[in-house]
């Protein structure tokens, strides 16, 4: 990394962005993203992790960045986006809303803090997921039927009251392989709890050995404008794990589908790079460094935990 004091991987839900209208794209959707993108809402319950922690985090002014997280996550829990991959209810979103945020390995926490939070995956009060809009809007309970946290993956599946038999809009999951640098691309998800679509286009894709390595800052050309723009690279060799996209996304837009433009998801959104210079010393050029798990390490989650899904073949 050419500045590893000044550039970190935050998550997307944890971060405010400024979203920025994109350019007119005609996207083939057989499906309204609308339909099947969802609101995901996860709570902690402050006395099952110990009835001194409040009140310690409380009487002490001077927080560390990991205490300061823990206490907003008790305070609050976490919000973020999610889509249903078949009819039946399953929903996909990361894996750092499910845990309520405070595992999240792309926080700067040493390892004992990453492992002492491992107690919030049996104190997850409520998991709700809010389908629709306006008079069509409901909110249903939710499991978690698989989380992969060194993937920042997971599903959860909605539990149906008696008699609802509703099939839900679901998305197809798409084929990173067809796409090139520069291929347009569409988020969708919630940010502050509106639903917006932003788009946008693809800038770089990350291989490494893990989904959430570390990134490198790289300075490209841009193949179709001949600019040049910020881009972020892999670590090590390995296979494709990523992709960096300039769809804007916002407070709450983790989870969110990264749709291509036959409307097929070739990513979920999870983070962006942040500048962490201090105020007015300048960003150059980090804007648009958002980030994607790509698809095909979706479609091998789901396989691995036997979630039925749509594929997006030729």
């Amino acid at each position: 990394m050419s500045k590893p004091n000044l550039m970190r991987l935050l998550p997307a839900a944890f971060l405010l962005v400024s979203l920025a209208a994109g350019g007119s794209v005609a996207f083939g959707l057989g499906v309204s993203p609308r339909e099947a993108v969802v609101r995901v809402e996860a709570s902690i319950d402050p006395t099952s992790v110990g009835p001194g922690l409040a009140r310690e985090l409380a009487a002490r002014g001077d927080w560390t960045d990991y205490e300061s997280e823990i206490a907003r996550r008790l305070r609050i829990g976490s919000r973020g986006t999610g889509f249903f991959v078949n009819s039946q209810g399953d929903v996909v979103t990361n894996a750092h809303i499910v845990l309520s945020g405070a595992r999240h390995r792309a926080l700067g926490f040493t390892y004992a803090e990453w492992d002492s939070t491992t107690r919030l995956l049996e104190v997850i009060r409520d998991i709700w997921v809010t389908v629709g809009e306006g008079d069509e809007e409901r909110s249903y309970l939710a499991v978690p039927v698989a989380i992969a946290e060194d993937l920042d993956l997971a599903v959860v599946r909605i539990a149906r009251p008696p008699g609802d038999t509703r099939q839900f809009a679901h998305l197809q999951i798409g084929r990173v392989d067809r796409l090139a640098i520069g291929a347009p691309v569409r988020c969708c998800g919630f940010v502050d709890s509106d639903y917006q679509e932003t788009q946008g286009e693809i800038l770089s894709f990350v291989h490494g050995r893990e989904v959430l390595e570390t990134p490198q800052i790289v300075r490209r050309v841009h193949p179709r404008t001949g600019e040049e723009i910020m881009t972020v690279s892999g670590t090590s060799p390995g296979p494709l794990h990523r992709l960096q996209h300039s769809a804007a996304v916002g407070h709450g837009s983790s989870g969110s589908p990264i749709l291509d433009e036959r409307g097929s998801v070739v990513g979920v959104g999870y983070a962006y790079v942040s500048d962490r210079r201090p105020e007015g010393a300048g960003q150059d050029g980090l804007a648009g460094l958002n980030m994607a798990i790509a698809s095909n390490v979706l479609r091998q989650f789901l396989m691995a935990h036997s979630i039925p899904f749509e594929d997006d073949r030729p």
